[in-house]
C-alpha cells in the first residue's frame, strides 16, 4: 500500500515557507527603523555618558571634597531655595499659561486660528540670549517699557526695582521663564486636546454636564499623559536654565536670583574646578530623578497606546 503521509508533508511545505518568509519580511520591516537610529542612539549615549562618568569619578577621586565644599558654603542654603522657588514658579506659570492658551487655540469661536499659533511661538523659538535681552530693556527700572505701562495706567505710584530688588527679581526672572517656555505646554495641549473624542463630550453635555465638570471629568483625565509629560519637561527645563537668569541678574542681587547652573558657572569663572564637579554632581543626582519620571510616563503613555 502506498503511504499518503509524504504527499501530506509535501504539499504542507509550500505553505510553511510562505508563512516562514512572510514573518522574515515582517521582522526585517521592523529591525530597519532601530537599525537606523542605532548610530545616532550609540553616539548619543556616548556623549551623555563621557561628562556623566567623568564628574562622578573626579568627584570620587577627590574624595567627596567638591561635595563638602559645597555644602560649606555660606549661601548654599540660599541657593538650593532659590533653585526650588524658581523651579516651582516657572513651571506653575508656564502650565496655567499653557494650558489657557491650549483652550483658547481650542475655542470654536476663534478665527485666525494658523495666526494666533505662529505668534505663540516666537518665544519658544527666537534665541535665547536675543529674548532675555529684550526683557532685561522691558523690566529695566528707569526706562523699562513695563514699568512706564503700569505708571501711565495707575496701577502703580512708583518703579519697580524688577532686576535689583531681592524680593521681587526671583519672581522677574520666572516670569520671562514662563513667556519662553508656556509656548510648548500650548502646542502639546493642543494636540492632545484635539484627540479628546467629541462623541464623548456631546453625550456628556446631553447628560446634563456643565462645563466645569465636562473640563474635570472628561477634558484632563483624557491629557493626563501629556500633562504629565510637559510638566516633567518644564521641570528639567528649569533646574537647567541658565541663559535667562544669567543675561538678567548674573545671579544678583546679592545671590538672590542665583540658581545651581548659577552657581556652578560662577565657580567654572574662578577655575574651581572641585567645586564645579561637586555642584554638577548634586545637579545630576537631582535631574536624574526626574528623568527617570520622565521615562517612566512616556512608556506608561506608549502603552496605552497600544
Amino acid at each position: 500500500m502506498t503511504p499518503t503521509a509524504p504527499p501530506r508533508l509535501k504539499a504542507a511545505e509550500p505553505i510553511d515557507g510562505a508563512a516562514n518568509t512572510e514573518a522574515a519580511r515582517t521582522l526585517r520591516a521592523n529591525l530597519r527603523p532601530v537599525a537606523l537610529m542605532l548610530p545616532a542612539a550609540a553616539l548619543t549615549a556616548v556623549l551623555m555618558a563621557i561628562p556623566i562618568i567623568t564628574t562622578v569619578v573626579r568627584v570620587i577621586s577627590d574624595g567627596g571634597q567638591g561635595l563638602s565644599r559645597l555644602f560649606d558654603l555660606p549661601n548654599i542654603w540660599q541657593v538650593l531655595a532659590n533653585t526650588a522657588a524658581w523651579t516651582l514658579l516657572a513651571v506653575v506659570g508656564a502650565m496655567l499659561v499653557g494650558y489657557l492658551g491650549a483652550f483658547v487655540l481650542g475655542s470654536r469661536h476663534l478665527r485666525l486660528i494658523g495666526l494666533w499659533r505662529g505668534l505663540i511661538m516666537i518665544p519658544w523659538i527666537i534665541p535665547g540670549v536675543v529674548g532675555a535681552t529684550v526683557w532685561r530693556w522691558s523690566l529695566s527700572t528707569d526706562y523699562g517699557i513695563l514699568n512706564a505701562l503700569l505708571l501711565r495706567t495707575g496701577v502703580l505710584e512708583t518703579p519697580v526695582r524688577w532686576l535689583s530688588e531681592p524680593s521681587v527679581v526671583l519672581w522677574s526672572v520666572a516670569l520671562v521663564q514662563v513667556w519662553v517656555t508656556a509656548p510648548f505646554v500650548v502646542l502639546m495641549v493642543s494636540a492632545a486636546l484635539s484627540g479628546v473624542p467629541a462623541e464623548r463630550i456631546e453625550a456628556a453635555r446631553i447628560d446634563g454636564a456643565g462645563e466645569l465638570a465636562l473640563l474635570w471629568n472628561i477634558t484632563l483625565p483624557a491629557i493626563r499623559t501629556t500633562s504629565a509629560i510637559c510638566l516633567l519637561t518644564l521641570v528639567i527645563w528649569a533646574l537647567n536654565s541658565f541663559t535667562i537668569i544669567w543675561v538678567l541678574t548674573g545671579g544678583g542681587p546679592a545671590g538672590a536670583s542665583t540658581i545651581l547652573p548659577i552657581l556652578l558657572y560662577q565657580a567654572f569663572q574662578r577655575g574651581d574646578e572641585t567645586l564645579v564637579y561637586g555642584v554638577a554632581l548634586v545637579q545630576l543626582l537631582i535631574g536624574a530623578v526626574f528623568a527617570v519620571l520622565f521615562a517612566r510616563t512616556l512608556r506608561t503613555d506608549m502603552e496605552e497606546l497600544s
